[in-house]
């Protein structure tokens, strides 16, 4: 397959656009926002070059600001853009079509158009003999009305990149789902009823998210890219034990330093899916603090291992026990003073002990 790696893209002339030929026989459609509510929408076919791309992208926004081809480029680093142009490459076009405003900005296609555009530059330059100059110069978008409500775009996206065909990855759904709330005023339960997802992973996806947010404002960086501990946090809150801990400042606080700088004590999603029995002991916490996680969890595993051989001596002692109270048996004067002696030690045990008893087996 072959992958193109220009550093820019192609300059054509775009001439102005005429809004007469735009819109000359482009039909008017309904697109399903959400159960029975549509949005009447145009279908248009313009220029390949004349779109424009969306710097609020949720695969961009928390990048440092840059003009088109910057977004561009980003976009086109973006993993799966490669295959995505193979697809439409071999295809001959697209078989979605992106969503455009009236202003013509990409509002869901953005990795789409960037395909297609290099694309159109390869063809105009004769690297794909296979095509004709203009195959990909123009394409057919779903224009949005004017005055289309915010609300409505953010359900249309969401139903696009959340419940449907879930190109976007959990961070950018979570990211949409966080909007809907925060500046489109929606409950989680209306959410959930649009895109048909339980309130609980709504309510989950924006603990997760906000928690992210808070994680960036204390620990910034150039290129965003602490925007993508969301899946610690995703993790971290998934986990009723774990979410349970955190709910305190001062636990969530320390999360924070373990995932965080080039060095992190925690370095993957999957070591927070076994961060529970660390946290829970004050001196495994310490060592994932000063050692590192590996440890941590070694120091764990070898006090679980002692408990089981613990447990395994309880239970021969019950077992011998067991034995002696079911069968014929003379009690000696040293065998009282002896089973004596094993009921005092119990008692002390469980009363010194009473603070410490757990439900683990």
């Amino acid at each position: 397959m072959f992958f193109p790696d220009k550093e820019k893209r192609g300059q054509h002339f775009v001439p102005p656009l005429d809004p007469v030929e735009v819109f000359r026989d482009a039909p008017t459609l309904e697109l399903e926002v959400t159960h029975g509510r549509k949005l009447r929408v145009r279908l248009v076919t313009v220029p390949i070059h004349a779109l424009s791309l969306n710097p609020d992208n949720p695969r961009v926004r928390h990048r440092t600001p840059g003009d088109e081809e910057l977004v561009e480029n980003w976009l086109w680093e973006e993993t799966g853009t490669r295959s995505l142009y193979n697809e439409i490459r071999y295809s001959g076009g697209l078989s979605e079509k992106p969503i455009i405003d009236s202003s013509f900005k990409v509002i869901e296609g953005n990795r789409r158009i960037v395909c297609l555009r290099r694309l159109d530059d390869q063809a105009k330059n004769g690297e794909l003999p296979d095509a004709s100059e203009s195959l990909f110069e123009k394409i057919q978008c779903f224009m949005l009305p004017q005055d289309v409500e915010p609300r409505d775009v953010a359900l249309l996206i969401a139903r696009v990149h959340v419940s449907g065909k879930r190109e976007w990855s959990p961070l950018n759904q979570a990211e949409q789902i966080f909007e809907m709330v925060t500046k489109r005023g929606m409950s989680n339960a209306e959410i959930g009823s649009a895109l048909s997802i339980s309130p609980k992973k709504t309510s989950l996806m924006l603990q997760a998210y906000q928690a992210t947010l808070d994680y960036g404002k204390l620990y910034p960086d150039v290129e965003g890219k602490w925007i993508h501990k969301f899946s610690y946090f995703y993790e971290l809150f998934r986990n009723e034990f774990l979410s349970e801990w955190a709910r305190t400042p001062e636990n969530l606080q320390t999360f924070f330093g373990l995932i965080s700088g080039t060095s992190p004590k925690i370095k993957t999603g999957n070591q927070v899916r076994k961060l529970g029995p660390i946290v829970a002991d004050p001196r495994a916490i310490n060592i994932l603090k000063m050692e590192g996680f590996d440890k941590a969890l070694d120091s764990v595993k070898r006090k679980q291992s002692q408990s089981s051989e613990f447990t395994k001596a309880l239970q021969r002692a019950s077992d011998t026990l067991l034995e002696i109270s079911s069968g014929p048996l003379r009690i000696t004067r040293t065998n009282a003073r002896l089973l004596g002696d094993i009921k005092n030690h119990i008692e002390e045990i469980l009363r010194s002990r009473s603070h410490s008893i757990t439900d683990s087996t």
